[in-house]
């Protein structure tokens, strides 16, 4: 299923601690490194590309972030571009991630109304992060519902 493609952009600030190489996204919270410039670029890359990806997944609008900007830190600036869209992720769609849940669809879109598992829609169709259906197998949930918490006063 072809997607429509974005292109993100974010200024990085490189600066070198501990043998590594840190790089800072400005205006984003996070932070990457690499063993040294070149594998810190490429870090930087992967980082811009998971979280475009991220923000995608939850239907957020990418803020916008100041590029050309000046080091704060004393690093060195670099500007990196990715072209990404939600086509990379690997999904299925809801039907599919019931029957490989072993749960009804009415309860697969409970778990994604509860962002327990990732999911997006393309068109009609509601697809569910592939990776969200691992997490949630391995973490072996028993059945039946989940007991409420109760206040001990």
């Amino acid at each position: 299923m072809a997607g429509k493609k974005e292109v993100f952009v974010c200024d990085f600030e490189l600066l070198e601690r501990n043998e590594r190489v840190v790089a800072l996204p400005v205006g984003l919270d996070g932070v990457t490194e690499g063993y040294n410039q070149n594998d810190a670029i490429r870090m930087s890359a992967d980082w811009l590309r998971e979280t475009a990806l991220d923000y995608l997944m939850r239907g957020e609008a990418w803020p916008e972030l100041p590029l050309g900007t000046s080091p704060t830190m004393g690093g060195r600036m670099i500007t990196i571009a990715i072209e990404t869209g939600l086509d990379e992720v690997p999904a299925m769609t809801a039907a599919e991630a019931a029957k490989e849940l072993g749960i009804s669809t009415a309860r697969v879109a409970q778990l994604c109304k509860a962002e327990l598992l990732t999911s997006w829609k393309v068109g009609r169709t509601r697809m569910v992060s592939v990776e969200s259906v691992e997490t949630r197998l391995a973490e072996k949930s028993k059945p039946g519902r989940p007991r409420k918490e109760t206040s001990v006063a």
